[in-house]
């Protein structure tokens, strides 16, 4: 993205000693998580299949580097990512202790690292879709380094569909963002009350348009898994939204030690004045557009995010029949060349609409993305956001709760796709359609089965099939 960031008028001020906040186009660069490849994640094949190696009945009269990796195979292929397993080698009298790791393409090495863990499976990520590489792997001990396995060569799929999930909504917004954010050194981390959904949807826009993720804690503490997601993200920032009573003091001092640059709050009096606050993340370059979410309801802004977010656009939010000041306000101050109001009349009346036309105070157009039900308006979303096909990713939630969908909006915005809603047990055919003409690379249905039905996942994979 490329708008500079603004720390928001309502956000906590910085101390006067620290540095000011950069442009988004001076951040370093991301680094590997785990600081050892960009594509390579350790997996193993079994519980204790880690240091397993296998040992001659003769133990031969001098030790020396292993014997040839074999037993390559290559498991849960998909458009982006293959899981390959291999055998222990023969350790020729000296433990194996890692192995070497090469991937190839057109017989060229793209990426190689060698690991100081006997893990006998590797996850390989970031690959292209409908692609052939070539993998080959050799042990390595005390003695030196054996020879490369025989190379196995594998493709990968044109589309895949996984479940990204945890064991509750906290645990799924870590999920959604350790899929999303695989790299640490972010600019960003926002963070919300898992429970209360109008600032998380503003939010959820600002963290797709500076590629952050939305993570999710209650009110008074933030919950380990995710602290322990945002030391990996190692953001330069943390920002919290939404006023004391929704996130207390006490998860801000927790994000600070997380961040380079500090944790801050950016919140109004109310669910209107909050997401007028978070839209001044925009000051510094004003958006040439601005969605309109009712403030009553989560689904027709839960689409509207990912939107928003991909073409670096602030949702503020309304009544249906009366604009509330805060967005008045902001209006005003970010003067759109077009708002974009998100549902039918009855989420956002014409009314409205017109007023929110006439504060701006320059020449500005309104349009209106809605359908007969939620899950045909964030279709509309889609088709008007998202105009060509082979999108990199859809992001599939229930459209009966917030807290999953909200957490794809930010990494749909962040990473070019829309969030799709569904009913639990069956996709609507309008949505179903929807997915067949983007065609994506990946489908991420969010969500445990108890939220989103595997029959749902089967039919989206038949409609990829066909």
């Amino acid at each position: 993205m490329t708008f500079s960031l603004a720390l928001p008028l309502a956000a906590q001020a910085a101390p006067a000693d620290e540095p000011a906040l950069p442009d988004l186009e001076s951040s370093s660069s991301l680094e590997p998580r785990d600081g050892i490849s960009s594509r390579f994640r350790p997996s193993a094949t079994a519980p204790g299949d880690l240091a397993r190696t296998q040992t001659s009945d003769i133990m031969p009269l001098a030790a020396a580097a292993p014997a040839r990796v074999s037993g390559l195979v290559a498991r849960e292929r998909t458009s982006t990512s293959a899981r390959i397993t291999w055998s222990a080698p023969a350790d020729n009298g000296s433990p194996v202790t890692g192995y070497h790791l090469q991937l190839l393409q057109g017989g060229s090495v793209i990426d190689e690292v060698v690991w100081s863990t006997p893990a006998l499976g590797v996850t390989v990520l970031d690959l292209s879709p409908d692609s052939t590489y070539t993998f080959q792997v050799a042990a390595v001990n005390a003695q030196g380094t054996g020879e490369f396995s025989i190379p196995l060569e594998f493709t990968t799929t044109h589309s895949s569909v996984q479940r990204v999930f945890g064991a509750d909504r906290y645990e799924t917004a870590v999920a959604v963002s350790a899929d999303a954010f695989p790299s640490a050194g972010i600019t960003a981390a926002f963070v919300a009350n898992g429970r209360n959904f109008p600032d998380a949807l503003a939010l959820a826009a600002a963290a797709g348009a500076l590629d952050g993720p939305v993570l999710l804690t209650p009110a008074a503490s933030l919950p380990a898994s995710t602290s322990r997601e945002i030391d990996a993200l190692e953001p330069g920032w943390a920002f919290v939204a939404g006023g004391p009573a929704v996130v207390s003091e006490n998860v801000i001092n927790q994000l600070r030690p997380s961040t380079t640059e500090g944790a801050y709050r950016v919140g109004g009096k109310n669910r209107y004045a909050t997401a007028a606050a978070i839209s001044g993340f925009w000051d510094s370059a004003p958006p040439r557009t601005i969605y309109l979410a009712s403030g009553t309801n989560f689904p027709d802004a839960l689409a509207g995010a990912a939107a928003a977010g991909f073409v670096d656009a602030p949702i503020l939010l309304t009544t249906r029949d009366v604009l509330p000041a805060d967005t008045v306000a902001a209006l005003k101050k970010l003067h759109p060349a077009r708002i974009v109001a998100l549902g039918g009349s009855g989420s956002v009346s014409d009314a409205v609409l017109k007023r929110a036309r006439l504060s701006t105070g320059v020449t500005t157009t309104t349009s209106r993305l809605g359908g007969s039900t939620r899950y045909d308006t964030a279709v509309s979303v889609s088709k008007a956001t998202f105009t060509k096909a082979r999108v990199p990713v859809v992001y599939v939630a229930s459209g009966l709760n917030f807290a999953d969908g909200l957490t794809g909006a930010a990494a749909g915005g962040s990473l070019g796709g829309p969030v799709l809603l569904t009913r639990p047990a069956e996709m609507p055919a309008a949505v179903l359609a929807e997915i067949d003409r983007l065609d994506p690379v990946r489908v991420v249905v969010l969500g445990g089965p108890t939220v989103v039905s595997d029959r749902v996942l089967s039919q989206i994979t038949t409609v990829l099939d066909e």
